[in-house]
């Protein structure tokens, strides 16, 4: 009797908690490009009908940038995907699904360092989506660079007349 109420509480614990969940992780992922512009593309597969979280994790220059990109599922034959949740470093990104298509499209995304792209939702039958991710680092204007060059100037200037 014991045993069928520790299996019974045990299956009911599993099923609550999402353990049957078919979630993918990534290893960490280089983006190309550089040194302003970083890009990389993105995507997996889901068969068996049940919530899921993909985690992606990306590396690129580090340097403080806005993230714009997509990810998106077409409805076939065979299955579906609906998105629930989508984020960028904790960052809410804007998810939909409408009729046969899912998806997201964000712009202007704040984001530095390492980057952690999650994704949550459900497959209905045989689903896949795809996606690109792009990190776009700020160019200095040249109005900067003459300030620049007008400061070490002054410097020189300044160490010159010290020295006389």
């Amino acid at each position: 009797m014991k045993l069928k109420s520790l299996l019974a509480a045990g299956l009911m614990a599993a099923a609550a908690g999402g353990a049957w969940a078919n979630d993918y992780t990534s290893p960490v992922l280089a983006m190309t490009g550089g040194p302003i512009d970083w890009t990389i593309s993105f995507g997996t597969s889901h068969t068996d009908g049940l919530a899921f979280t993909d985690t992606y994790t990306f590396s690129y220059s580090g340097l403080p940038g806005t993230a714009q990109g997509f990810f998106a599922n077409v409805a076939s034959t065979a299955g579906d995907l609906n998105f629930n949740w989508a984020d960028i470093n904790g960052a809410p990104l804007p998810v939909m699904n409408i009729g046969a298509f899912s998806g997201s499209l964000y712009f202007a995304t704040p984001v530095v360092g390492l980057l952690t792209l999650t994704i949550k939702g459900t497959d209905h039958g045989v689903g896949s989506y795809a996606g690109t991710l792009d990190v776009t680092s700020p160019v200095p204007e040249p109005a900067t660079y003459g300030m620049l060059l007008g400061g070490l100037a002054l410097m020189g200037a300044l160490a010159r007349r010290r020295k006389s």
